[in-house]
């Protein structure tokens, strides 16, 4: 359903007034005491006049349909939708100039399937992938210019297998072995490759029982 601008304009100057506070997880308007439907535009008075930060949809009192966020400039900050009160499909993160910082697929409120993040200048600063909102496979980050910075195996949101952590310039600095989230081993490179520390991981359980 479309309403006019002055009338989303007017909504959200008098929300706190014709609106009541959320009931058993219901938004209500106070004139009839019923759930809401219709869209909300929240103003941000010291940005000045009419200049909207939030914007979201609404059908009987639940979020249902987009729910964006501005910037102080009026553009697009982030913009995500619902269904019946819950959070599902993709999330979107804009910088001020229009450029895209990231995107996380989200299902019923939970992180669930890729995440990623941006940097200004267009390059990935990280990437990762959830199953109900547990880190699951392999988690990457970059450096600004492009190159590789971290790489996490994840399972079931345990680190599970290696975590490498690389120079600015390239080549490996450390990797770190795992197992549910437990180290089991540790080396470290310098930059031209040559190691120069390993190390293990004991279970310190393991070790009482072995000593007593």
């Amino acid at each position: 359903m479309k309403y006019i601008t002055l009338f989303l304009l007017l909504l959200s100057l008098v929300a706190s007034a014709n609106l009541a506070t959320l009931k058993d997880g219901l938004l209500l308007d106070s004139n009839t005491n019923k759930p809401y439907t219709g869209n909300i535009e929240t103003l941000n008075e010291n940005w000045g006049e009419n200049k909207i930060e939030f914007s979201k949809d609404y059908i009987d009192g639940l979020l249902h349909g987009q729910e964006r966020t501005f910037y102080r400039s009026g553009e697009l900050k982030s913009v995500g939708y619902f269904r019946e009160g819950l959070l599902n499909g993709t999330v979107s993160m804009y910088f001020e100039d229009g450029t895209l910082m990231g995107r996380m697929e989200m299902e019923n409120n939970l992180n669930n399937g890729r995440g990623i993040r941006y940097y200004s200048n267009g390059n990935k600063q990280l990437e990762r992938f959830f199953v109900n909102n547990k880190l699951e496979g392999l988690t990457r980050g970059w450096y600004e210019s492009g190159n590789i910075k971290t790489e996490k195996d994840y399972k079931n949101g345990l680190l599970h297998g290696y975590l490498k952590t690389y120079y600015k310039d390239g080549g490996i600095y450390e990797e770190v072995k795992y197992e549910h989230g437990k180290p089991k081993f540790k080396r470290a490179y310098l930059e031209d490759g040559t190691l120069i520390d390993e190390s293990m991981f004991f279970d310190k359980r393991l070790i009482k029982l072995i000593t007593g």
